[in-house]
């Protein structure tokens, strides 16, 4: 308490200023001000190595309200440094600062595949497979992760920050992980099927829900916009909208 109150007085003598470094507004600037201060008191004075002290201050910088949506591009020209290690950054900082779990990780995924115009999600029809690139490498870890729970195979083998695996398999990660939310998945798809006579398979009460939507995927022809439809119904379903 007494640390924090300091820092409010050291702020409060500054002159006012429209935006600080990178940007950030005063409360910004406030947090990651006491945030780091608290993280470094908890260790001996100059005892964090340069490495430790880059990886905190990027945690803290992407904790911000201004710069957490930032994509790796972005921070690499805002930090003036590589992509590459924009993304060991990241790697590092959700190692040890984890802020969300594998559940909130796989929702975090269905959202970035949903968005209007900037999902970057292909489908490989050679192959009937979906090609996706996840800029955040927590992410990527922990949809390989979900994916080798299934007994799956992902493949980074054309570029280590994309992934490749079967557009089925991608429904299969949130059926396994939300187990809860079957019967809902099931009444969402089933909306999808009524609405595309490309999924009239989908309703076969024969099969099991994860036989069913991959017929029913096997028949479509739009396959990109159908895995978006379907990341979409995810949200719906896992944020109770």
């Amino acid at each position: 308490m007494i640390m924090s109150e300091a820092l409010d007085k050291l702020v409060k003598k500054q002159p006012a200023v429209s935006a600080g470094p990178y940007g950030l507004d005063e409360d910004d600037i406030r947090a990651f001000a006491q945030d780091y201060l608290i993280a470094l008191s908890r260790q001996a004075f100059g005892t964090l190595a340069k490495r430790e002290q880059d990886v905190l201050t990027f945690h803290l910088l992407s904790r911000t309200k201004k710069l957490a949506a930032l994509t790796n591009y972005e921070w690499a020209n805002l930090l003036k440094i590589s992509e590459g290690r924009v993304r060991a950054l990241r790697a590092d900082a959700a190692l040890r600062f984890p802020t969300r779990s594998h559940e909130e990780a796989l929702f975090q995924i269905a959202v970035e595949f949903q968005k209007a115009g900037k999902s970057c999600l292909e489908y490989v029809k050679e192959h009937g497979r979906v090609r996706m690139l996840l800029d955040d490498p927590a992410l990527h870890r922990e949809l390989e992760f979900a994916i080798r729970g299934l007994g799956g195979i992902p493949d980074s083998s054309f570029n280590r920050n994309i992934l490749e695996v079967p557009a089925t398999t991608f429904v299969a990660v949130f059926l396994k992980s939300f187990p809860k939310h079957e019967k809902q998945f099931e009444e969402a798809f089933k909306k999808l099927a009524e609405k595309d006579k490309q999924f009239e398979g989908f309703v076969d009460k024969t099969k099991s829900l994860g036989e069913r939507f991959e017929s029913a995927w096997e028949a479509h022809a739009g396959k990109r916009e159908a895995l978006v439809g379907v990341a979409s119904a995810i949200i719906t379903i896992l944020t109770g909208a």
